[in-house]
This record gives C-alpha cells, sequence and structure tokens, in this order.
C-alpha cells in the first residue's frame, strides 16, 4: 500500500516540479532532456527514471539561479549566501539520506524527497534574487484572516506556518535564510519562519 501511495505521490511531484521549471525557464538557459515521462506510468524503473529527469532539471536550475545570484550579492551577503547553502545541503542530506529507508521503494522515497527539497530552496534563491514569493504562503494567510475574523494579521501568520518541530538542521538552515530576507527586504523573521514552516516537505 505505501508503495503505490509513494509512486502516486512522486508522479504528482514530478509533474508539479515539471510545471513549475517550465515557469522558471524565463529565468534559465534550455535545459534538454530526451526522457519521455507518462503519468500513467506504475513501473517502478519508469517512475525513476522520470524522477532522475526531473531532479536534473531542477538541480541544474539551483545551481544556475545560486550562481546568478551570488554574481549580483556584495560580498557581506554572498558569505551569508554560503553559510545558508550549506546549511541547507546538511538539512536535505539529513532528510533524504535516511538509512532505514530499504527495498524497491528506496529510491523513489529518496528522489521524491530530493527533488521537494531542492525546489524548496529554488524558490527561496528566486525570491532572494526578485522578491518575488511563489509558494502561496501570504495568499493562504490573506484567507485565513479575512475567513476567521477573530484572528488578526500576526496570528494568521503564526498559524499557517504551525509549530511543528522540524529539528535543529533546519531551524539553523531557516535563521540563515531568514537573515538573508530581512537584510535584502526587510522580511520580519518572524513571518519568513512561519512561511518556511509553511513550505517544508515533511518526511
Amino acid at each position: 500500500m505505501k508503495g503505490g501511495v509513494l509512486k502516486m505521490q512522486l508522479l504528482e511531484i514530478t509533474g508539479k516540479a515539471m510545471a513549475f521549471l517550465g515557469c522558471l525557464m524565463i529565468f534559465v538557459s534550455p535545459v534538454m532532456a530526451d526522457t519521455k515521462c507518462d503519468a500513467n506510468t506504475t513501473v517502478n524503473s519508469g517512475i525513476i527514471r522520470c524522477a532522475q529527469a526531473s531532479h536534473s532539471k531542477i538541480d541544474k536550475i539551483l545551481n544556475e539561479q545560486y550562481k546568478a545570484l551570488s554574481d549580483e550579492l556584495s560580498p557581506d551577503l554572498k558569505a551569508d549566501l554560503v553559510s545558508a547553502q550549506k546549511s541547507w545541503i546538511r538539512l536535505r542530506d539529513e532528510q533524504c539520506n535516511d538509512e532505514e529507508s530499504s527495498g524497491q521503494e528506496a529510491p523513489i522515497e529518496r528522489l521524491s524527497c530530493l527533488n521537494q527539497f531542492t525546489s524548496f530552496r529554488v524558490s527561496e534563491i528566486v525570491y532572494l534574487r526578485t522578491g518575488v514569493i511563489g509558494d502561496g504562503f501570504y495568499k493562504a494567510v490573506s484567507i485565513v484572516n479575512k475567513k476567521t475574523t477573530s484572528m488578526d494579521y500576526a496570528k494568521a501568520v503564526a498559524y499557517m506556518g504551525g509549530d511543528m518541530d522540524f529539528g535543529s538542521g533546519w531551524s539553523e538552515y531557516a535563521e540563515k535564510n531568514c537573515m538573508m530576507t530581512q537584510k535584502i527586504y526587510g522580511e520580519f523573521t518572524g513571518r519568513c519562519l512561519s512561511r518556511m514552516r509553511f513550505q517544508m516537505p515533511i518526511y
């Protein structure tokens, strides 16, 4: 049962990732791929092949966006970026290199994790470059704030972020990333942390 759920989850994630990649292509050079992916694929090898192709694309976009951002920053912010990126890599590896994963579904689960965490980081890099937040967090806050009349905006922000503890690795990365968004765009740290909890992939 878990295997079937994982396959459907990864196919859905891969489809969403492909759509997200299409939107991001305005920022990056074209990526060539000859892998044919079918949403009806149920064979593990086909799912893995498509997920690997998706990961190669999103990873390439991350590298291109990271380099472009680094080239645009002042030396002190560039140092902050390197530090935040290293913390994200540690978080990604901590979440996606689960030694307990085994069997035929292990590669699918790991690729699903890698794709989600890479997309998670790309959205922050694009935000740092452009000031555009594409994760839907503030839209969700506005809806909650409007529909729940007893909740002011600050409470709506905290509510949407939740209070789940993702561990020290997440805290280290989020705090470093939020320090950058505060320096560049003046985003309040509490709002940034809530936003990053909202978008955090759960594994």
